[in-house]
């Protein structure tokens, strides 16, 4: 092991204290010894939550697009279903007149809105 003298601000040194205390460790150097291995085991963990998280945020984003896919493709569908059924009323209205209306709607076309 390689030996280093540094400086800490009073306050870290207490925490180092009350952290040795807590744990029941014999030194200050296996005090820091330990909260070093913490602080690696922490930030490998938010390492492997940041990873799950953006997965996660790209799995959210691609179920958006479906969805909105989904929703443009049910909009579609009722414009065609209201287009189908105004031609189906445009056909029984043709079937149900009479010769002369349809020499009229022939000529002149057939208005959407006449009975």
């Amino acid at each position: 092991m390689q030996k280093l003298t540094f400086s800490l601000e009073q306050e870290q040194v207490e925490t180092i204290n009350e952290y040795q205390n807590e744990n029941d460790i014999n030194s200050r150097s296996e005090a820091l010894r330990r909260i070093l291995a913490e602080y690696e085991q922490l930030n490998d963990e938010y390492d492997q939550l940041h990873t799950e998280y953006e997965e996660l945020q790209q799995q959210l984003q691609q179920e958006r697009n479906k969805t909105k896919q989904v929703l443009e493709q049910r909009d579609e569908n009722r414009e065609l279903v209201k287009y189908v059924q105004d031609e189906r009323t445009m056909e029984q209205k043709w079937r149900e007149a009479g010769i002369g209306q349809r020499l009229k709607w022939r000529i002149f076309g057939m208005d959407t809105d006449d009975e």
